[in-house]
Order: structure tokens, then sequence, then C-alpha cells
């Protein structure tokens, strides 16, 4: 049986330090049935010269017109996908060789499941030390309230059904959360396939996007709740736990840029005691001299 084609998507800007990294993780895949999209989202670095170096046809090049939001630049190359899935890798992560043959088992199965995910590393750049991030085994099935509770999926290990990111999309309105609202969305209406292997590796660093943008973070994330209907099952059930994921959130950008004193008071107050131990720790040690992984969700 012929392999099904994957299309890798790719969305850059000004990615050159690691881009070079990632796209030879591709391509090493002992799967080979597979086209890359790579977005250049008007990039000024260095990022087209790295990209012609890799000679392979299945690596098709687009440069927008001009510099557009994140999820604007997925929806534009989810246009050119051919593939029957879809994947995304950021220009700074990378895949081992086996990652998407390891995942033929869903292309087979995939009448039964909408779209798969899966565990990874966390590299933590400064450091140069690789951790795993969840300690969990990820379930199958429809898994929108295990996501409300722990929210594990990170984009580079997702694999999607063309139709289906199609039909979904990704909220451009969203600049730090359309892929949380992306995978919820479509995690309501079909099964998931889980594969806790560690396959894919996250680069964690001072430049990532959502680390330096906290208090969008937490506005984007309070636009979200606000416009749910809480008389779905999901998020009934869920609401409690996402209100105080939405305080947690307002905490951490507050005593990262303010640092009132009346702040404390509202830590105190804070019910979860993990979380509020590290609201404590961030509020009272300079973030310069404690390694404190901040988790969104």
């Amino acid at each position: 049986m012929k392999e099904r084609l994957v299309s890798i998507i790719i969305n850059c800007h000004n990615g050159e330090k690691y881009l070079f990294e990632t796209l030879k993780s591709i391509q090493n895949q002992k799967y080979k049935n597979f086209e890359v999209i790579f977005i250049d989202n008007c990039s000024t670095d260095n990022t087209y010269k790295i990209f012609k170096k890799v000679k392979d046809r299945r690596f098709k090049y687009f440069k927008t017109k001009k510099k557009i939001k994140l999820y604007n630049a997925r929806n534009f190359a989810l246009k050119k996908c051919k593939g029957d899935f879809i994947t995304f890798l950021d220009a700074d992560d990378w895949w081992n060789e086996n990652f998407l043959s390891s995942r033929k088992s869903f292309f087979k199965s995939s009448d039964d499941y909408g779209f798969s995910y899966s565990n990874c590393f966390h590299f933590f750049e400064n450091s140069k030390k690789t951790k795993i991030f969840s300690k969990s085994k990820f379930p199958s099935g429809f898994v929108t309230n295990y996501l409300l509770n722990d929210y594990v999926v990170k984009m580079g290990t997702i694999i999607i059904k063309k139709r289906i990111a199609k039909l979904y999309k990704f909220n451009q309105n969203y600049n730090i959360i359309g892929d949380f609202d992306f995978i919820l969305r479509v995690s309501e209406k079909f099964k998931a396939k889980a594969f806790n292997d560690l396959l894919v590796t996250i680069r964690i660093h001072q430049n990532n996007f959502s680390h330096n943008n906290r208090k969008l973070f937490y506005s984007e994330f309070k636009n979200w709740v606000k416009s749910k209907n809480l008389d779905n099952s999901y998020y009934r059930q869920n609401k409690r736990k996402l209100f105080l994921k939405l305080e947690y959130l307002r905490l951490v950008y507050l005593i990262l840029e303010e640092k009132r004193l009346n702040l404390i008071v509202d830590i105190i107050k804070y019910p979860l005691l993990l979380q509020k131990l590290k609201l404590a720790l961030i509020f009272f040690v300079p973030i310069s001299l404690i390694k404190l992984k901040l988790k969104y969700f």
C-alpha cells in the first residue's frame, strides 16, 4: 500500500539561528512521502539562503507579500497543502527520524481518529538541558475534558486530517493561543489518537513569543473563556478550573511586570497550593536567579 502524503507546515520569520537543524530533521525522516510547505513571513535575515541549502524537491518555498500574524500564516499554508494529513513544526524545533514513521497506525486508522498527538522533550537553550515535557500517559478518544484540565498538546507533535484542518482553520484574531483554540475546537468533534513516545523536541529560549508577551497571553485567554458557552457540558464541568487558570495567568504577568505589594494578598488567596508556591517564588526571588518553568495551561 502506498504511503499517505503528509504535508509539513513551517511558518518562519527570521528563523536563521536554528532553521537548518529543523529542516534536516525533516529530510532525515524514515517516512519519505511528505512535502514541506515553508512559509517565509517576510524574513530579513538569511532564512531564504538556509532554506535553499536543502536540495530537495519535496521542500516548497512560499513568501508572504507582507508580514502577517502567525495564524494568518498558518491558514495561508493550509491552502498550499496537498497531503492527506497535515503536521506542523516550528523553525526552532526538531523531530527524531522516526517521528512520521511511528504514526503509520494513525494513518491506517484515520477513520476512527481526527488527529494524533504525543509527548515530547523540552530543550532549554540556556542550560542545554533536555527534560521530558510531561510524565503523564496521554489518553486517546475524546480528550476535551482531559485537555481542559491539563493542556499537553504541542503543535510539533500533532498530525491532523487535512479536511478537518481546512474546515476548522485557525482563529486569526489570536496572536498566542490560536493553537490551543484550534485543538480544543477539533477535540470536541473528533477523537484523538495518543502516542506516548518521545520523538519531538521543543526548544525553549528567550525569544519564545509567548514567554515575552504574558499580558497578551492573559488577555487572549480571558477573551477565550468569555467566548465559551458555559452551557456546553465540557466547559460547564471545567468552569472553575478555567477561571483558576485565568487568575493564575493574571498574577504571573502582574508579578513579572509590576510586582506590587498588594499582589501578596491575591497570592495567599489563590487556592491551588503548587501554583501558589510558584507565584510566591517568582514574587520574592528575582526571576534571573531561578529556573522556573511557568506552565500556561
